[in-house]
């Protein structure tokens, strides 16, 4: 018995070496990836080795004078690696910092993650450099099993000009055996009331995004207060997934007339248009922008937007605080 025991133990080694070198996170030491508790975000350890410090902070900076209106940006910095294939997030910081945005959902960020990313805790770096108040919710954790390496994190953030009052995960529908998704949710108290932010980076399969779209959509619209989605869709504007989103949210490119695509495949294809920015009736889009870059694999959007009805909630009883008019 000891011969096939020891067969089986040396098949799970190999796996082991095997998923360490082809993981498609671009892991580059062996670690653990693990499930986190329910809506918990997950700081990098204070103590946890290979986190920069930010070389030269920016300060907190102020609105251009958009009147009324506030501008939201939505970005999957790929992990601040650029179509070249080369680690900037510096590069990054300056696409967001030149967007002006007052609150900013991010996708693909990592934190002590692996050597793609040179072990940067990007959270904090790119609060620094653009100088907002962040939160962070983590979609993958993975335990680093050499010694000193601490904890790894791959996930969400949402930036902001304006303070954030709450926040938490939703974790989304995922099938077996595919990189686990989520929804990161932040409450922001803005000049105009409080808005409910979402950034979230959905699958790569119909079916998880069908299923994944119908439970952010519940959360979404159980909100008292306005909400926003930004995020990484992963599917066309003409997608059954999509379409359930526009049957029920503003879809702020397709108000804008704008298709721009957002998503370099490569070369020889036209880019398509996978990242969104999405509001409830709340909210009005007064515009659109997409932002030509290569410090990512995907083009930034940003949308300003008008609250159509401040403080209407508490005067009309209205739940939403959608405007009688």
């Amino acid at each position: 018995m000891r011969k096939p025991m020891g067969l089986a133990l040396l098949a799970v080694l190999l796996t082991i070496g095997i998923v360490t070198i082809v993981s498609p996170w671009g892991l580059a030491v062996p670690t653990l990836t693990l499930s986190t508790g329910r809506g918990k975000v997950q700081p990098v350890r204070p103590g946890d080795p290979f986190v920069e410090e930010p070389r030269s902070p920016s300060p907190t900076r102020q609105g251009q004078g958009r009147g009324s209106s506030i501008r939201v940006m939505s970005y999957n910095i790929h992990h601040g690696t650029g179509i070249s294939g080369e680690l900037d997030l510096e590069k990054v910081a300056e696409v967001i910092r030149e967007a002006d945005a007052d609150i900013i959902g991010l996708q693909e960020v990592d934190r002590n993650f692996s050597h793609r990313s040179a072990y940067q805790d990007q959270a904090k770096l790119l609060a620094a450099y653009v100088g907002m108040d962040y939160v962070y919710g983590e979609s993958i954790t993975v335990r680093h099993l050499f010694p000193g390496m601490g904890t790894g994190y791959y996930g969400n953030m949402i930036l902001s000009r304006y303070p954030i009052i709450e926040s938490d995960i939703l974790r989304l529908p995922t099938s077996w055996g595919t990189e686990p998704r989520t929804a990161l949710r932040a409450v922001i108290a803005t000049p105009y009331g409080k808005l409910q932010v979402w950034s979230t980076h959905l699958g790569l399969s119909h079916k998880d995004r069908q299923q994944q779209v119908e439970v952010l959509l519940e959360a979404v619209e159980r909100s008292r207060i306005p909400s926003i989605v930004l995020g990484d869709f992963n599917a066309l504007p003409g997608s059954p997934e999509i379409q359930t989103m526009a049957g029920r949210l503003q879809d702020v490119g397709q108000v804008a007339g704008d298709s721009r695509g957002t998503f370099y495949i490569d070369s020889a294809q036209e880019l398509p248009r996978i990242d969104y920015i999405w509001l409830d009736s709340c909210l009005r889009p007064v515009n659109y922008d997409v932002i030509d870059s290569t410090a990512s694999d995907h083009l930034a959007v940003t949308a300003d937007i008008v609250v159509l009805s401040k403080g209407s909630q508490s005067i009309t009883g209205n739940p939403r605080g959608e405007s009688n008019q």
